[in-house]
């Protein structure tokens, strides 16, 4: 090798496996002025025509109708709606149908029974056989919600000037239920 006068080559110790050598310097090259990046590009134009909603209305409007044909479904189980229920009846109206009435043995017992219970239930005979004819349409044909048969009774007989109970009102319908019978 060939040394120059007065420079001594640097000490340069045996490479082992494991360690990395160091990276070398560049060589020292002068600054030059960074080049200029081109501009980025505009974002590209949308494909449909500015103020153009109506796609989107349209499809808004069948997921909106979707979305209630489906609640009505879930809501009614898919049947049809029940028929109209008819309007509650008047007193008088309602012993228009066709229920059994007492004969004329049975109506003497019963009335019996009523003034056994308190007499002013009887004073009007008529008028007890249409409260009876009431009390024997409720236990032929129970009603959903409302009052129980007991409470029914109570409150029918319990019109005008009598008075009546809870116990006085399942003994009144024990005796109707002597002749109402479908």
């Amino acid at each position: 090798m060939h040394q120059t006068p007065g420079y001594q080559q640097p000490y340069d110790p045996p490479q082992q496996q494991w360690h990395q050598q160091a990276p070398q310097p560049q060589p020292h090259t002068p600054m030059q002025p960074p080049t200029p990046t081109p501009p980025t590009p505009p974002p590209p134009a949308s494909r449909r025509k500015s103020g153009s909603k109506a796609p989107l209305l349209i499809v808004i409007a069948i997921v909106v109708v979707a979305a209630a044909v489906g609640a009505f479904f879930f809501l009614t189980g898919g049947e049809d709606p029940a028929p109209q229920a008819k309007p509650a009846k008047s007193g008088a109206a309602r012993t228009a149908e066709a229920l059994p009435t007492p004969s004329p043995g049975q109506r003497a017992v019963y009335l019996e029974t009523l003034r056994a219970i308190s007499p002013e239930l009887a004073e009007d005979e008529d008028q007890a056989i249409r409260q009876a004819g009431l009390v024997c349409q409720r236990v032929l044909k129970p009603e959903d919600g409302g009052m129980s048969l007991p409470q029914f009774t109570v409150a029918e007989l319990s019109k005008g000037g009598a008075s009546i109970n809870r116990v006085q009102a399942f003994k009144v319908i024990i005796a109707v239920k002597v002749w109402c019978k479908p």
